[in-house]
């Protein structure tokens, strides 16, 4: 007698993530715009659903649909939990903006790393810098609910060079030229992206008049999403081994 297969174990699905409105607070939840619509066209979500909800600032809790209407999602939040920054959330990225998507693509993947402030910045060689900043913050929020991340970073203002030179906290510019990186302690930093063009050599000096020092990455030019990208891993990977 031919022997039965075992029984197929259940699959579970992942809690799937919305975002809030700041500060999350237990209790009921009204959504509507976008995340309504995610909700109710993408998620498919019905009454009884369990969902994850974060508002993007370090809470999150886990809420029950309630109700899923034309124009809005109505939740019941469970006990809201804070979920600590982690040391990134000290680094800006000012960067030239990329051609196309690529700009797209930076602040995901930087959003993922957990970058606290990413700046477009205005330089001579740079593209055209976004007048509108809405579409990578709607991508900024996308992946913060993939990754489970509890902490958008804030995207934009604008900047330029001199913007730059009076930013505070500690100033860092790659560039080929430069020295070794020493990162040191978690402390405000910002890490500065030229264009593809490179910065002038008179951005440079207003910079490093400024008080900032030049940093070289890598030996091989790099694209500007991926020199962001990479300088992103290189200080969250020493910060993270000295954080406690």
């Amino acid at each position: 007698m031919p022997l039965e297969p075992p029984p197929t174990p259940p699959t579970t699905r992942a809690m799937r993530t919305l975002l809030a409105p700041a500060p999350l607070v237990a209790g009921s939840l009204i959504l509507d715009g976008d995340e309504a619509h995610h909700g109710r066209s993408v998620l498919r979500l019905r009454p009884g659903d369990r969902v994850r909800v974060a508002d993007g600032a370090g809470h999150e809790g886990e809420a029950e649909v309630l109700a899923v209407e034309r124009n809005e999602l109505r939740l019941a939040v469970a006990e809201v939990g804070v979920l600590p920054a982690g040391p990134l959330a000290m680094l800006t990225i000012a960067t030239a903006v990329p051609k196309g998507d690529r700009f797209a693509d930076l602040v995901r993947g930087l959003t993922e790393m957990g970058v606290g402030r990413i700046l477009p910045l205005a330089c001579a060689r740079g593209e055209r810098v976004p007048a509108n900043l809405d579409r990578v913050q709607r991508v900024a929020a996308e992946a913060l609910k993939q990754c489970r991340r509890g902490h958008l970073p804030q995207v934009g203002p604008v900047v330029d060079i001199p913007g730059l030179a009076v930013l505070g906290g500690d100033l860092t510019v790659l560039d080929r030229s430069g020295t070794a990186p020493r990162i040191g302690e978690v402390r405000p930093t910002t890490l500065v992206i030229g264009p593809e063009g490179g910065l002038t050599p008179d951005e440079v000096a207003v910079l490093t008049a400024a008080g900032a020092r030049t940093v070289r990455l890598a030996g091989p030019i790099l694209r500007i999403e991926t020199a962001a990208l990479a300088a992103a891993a290189v200080w969250s990977a020493t910060w993270e081994h000295l954080s406690p």
